[in-house]
């Protein structure tokens, strides 16, 4: 194997666990604060159908380790879908009422 070709693997292995943890956070936050209104239900659905399309061409190459990314983001991403439907069912807190929308249940 060639010296690019052993970089290239390094750098995919950055990559693929850069890619694994960049939504830890998200669905931990989401979590621990049971709100997700911030989350845009329609950029979750991007990124799964992009990381479906991205799994089908890793297990057509055989591409294992980054098969595992994939297959970890979507769970993570379906996750926080799962997530924002549970909690955005969830009255607000009297803090979290507009003073607009009080004055006119008064």
């Amino acid at each position: 194997m060639s010296t690019i070709e052993t970089i290239a693997n390094v750098v995919s292995i950055i990559g693929t666990c850069c890619g694994l943890f960049s939504r830890i956070p998200q669905v931990y936050q989401t979590y621990t604060t049971k709100s997700a209104n911030d989350l845009s239900k329609e950029t979750l659905m991007i990124n799964i159908t992009a990381n479906s399309c991205f799994l089908f061409y890793t297990i057509v190459h055989g591409q294992y380790p980054i098969m595992f990314n994939c297959l970890s983001v979507i769970t993570l991403e379906s996750s926080l879908i799962y997530m924002k439907k549970k909690y955005d069912k969830i009255k607000k807190s009297s803090s979290e009422t507009s003073l607009v929308d009080m004055d006119q249940i008064t």
